[in-house]
């Protein structure tokens, strides 16, 4: 414990000294004593005190377990997104108004951090970058399993092949049904490391919560192809779309997929946000078919 405490300690040092922080700037949350027995290892901090702090030099929790090694970093993301980062020229400051200052960016690019993914994804939209480039830098140039998945599954709903609709339907529930399981094995490996129960749940959560609900609602909309939804499906549908703040190539898939079976009102005010970012989606042939597709599909159902 005493060593976790250390790596605790050392690792909140390491992130208080990067953005540029000293003692006096953060004694309007804890005193110096406090913040220098903590560096050192020679006493704990309770979770809301550490999160305020971090919060106040604008990390995040998760920023802070990655670097102190409570969970693994895939570095891939961040090195092919400073490559994408540097040829196209943004500089670091660029992506503050999504939250990721240049001290976030740089660790997400040297690999020590992971980033969420609906951030990267914030964050290409901002570079006009396409999730599939980026997915196919990422995958060695393989199309990105769920992008791949709306793609196919947009020719099967015009071609009515209600067989592989069905078998796409039941290999993603299985691979969502997975991750629930996932969730509920790490929680019992992570918790006597612990920093504390609420720590736990949260980074848990985190993690796995983004890719169960992908593979969900991408088993939903293949579900969607052969069969009406029932009220709980649509509204696990509609909860999903009305989350999305910057529509990407598979978000707008979805939509496009499921539009002909949502409420006329949703669509319309998803369609009418979407409206008010035209220049996000001028010159890009995906964007503007998925947009296309989704008010002919709901025109269809609801004249």
């Amino acid at each position: 414990m005493k060593q976790k405490s250390q790596n605790y300690g050392t690792c909140f040092k390491e992130l208080r000294q990067l953005a540029g922080f000293k003692y006096k700037d953060l004694e309007s949350i804890i005193s110096k004593n406090g913040i220098v027995r903590f560096e050192n290892g020679t006493s704990n901090i309770s979770f809301e005190r550490l999160a305020e702090l971090l919060k106040f030099m604008g990390y995040t929790l998760s920023d802070f377990m990655y670097l102190s090694g409570e969970s693994r970093v895939d570095e891939v993301y961040g090195e092919k997104f400073h490559i994408i980062r540097y040829q196209q020229g943004y500089r670091d400051d660029f992506f503050i108004p999504v939250g990721v200052n240049p001290v976030r960016l740089r660790l997400f690019e040297s690999g020590k951090i992971l980033l969420p993914y609906d951030v990267i994804d914030a964050m290409l939209g901002l570079m006009h970058v396409p999730e599939q480039d980026f997915s196919y830098i990422i995958n060695g140039s393989k199309d990105d399993y769920f992008i791949h998945y709306v793609n196919w599954l947009d020719i099967i709903q015009q071609t009515e092949d209600v067989k592989t609709a069905k078998i796409i339907e039941d290999e993603v529930h299985q691979y969502a049904n997975y991750q629930e399981i996932k969730l509920t094995i790490l929680e019992e490996e992570v918790k006597p490391l612990a920093y504390s129960d609420e720590w736990l749940e949260l980074h848990s959560q985190e993690r796995l919560t983004r890719q169960y609900t992908d593979y969900r609602v991408l088993e939903l909309t293949a579900k969607a192809c052969h069969q009406i939804l029932n009220d709980e499906e649509v509204t696990e549908i509609s909860d999903f779309l009305f989350g999305i703040e910057l529509w990407l190539e598979y978000s707008l898939g979805i939509l496009a997929l499921n539009a002909w079976q949502l409420p006329y009102s949703l669509v319309y005010a998803i369609i009418s946000d979407i409206n008010l970012h035209e220049k996000e989606y001028k010159g890009k042939l995906i964007y503007r078919r998925r947009i296309v597709q989704t008010a002919g599909r709901c025109y269809d159902t609801h004249k």
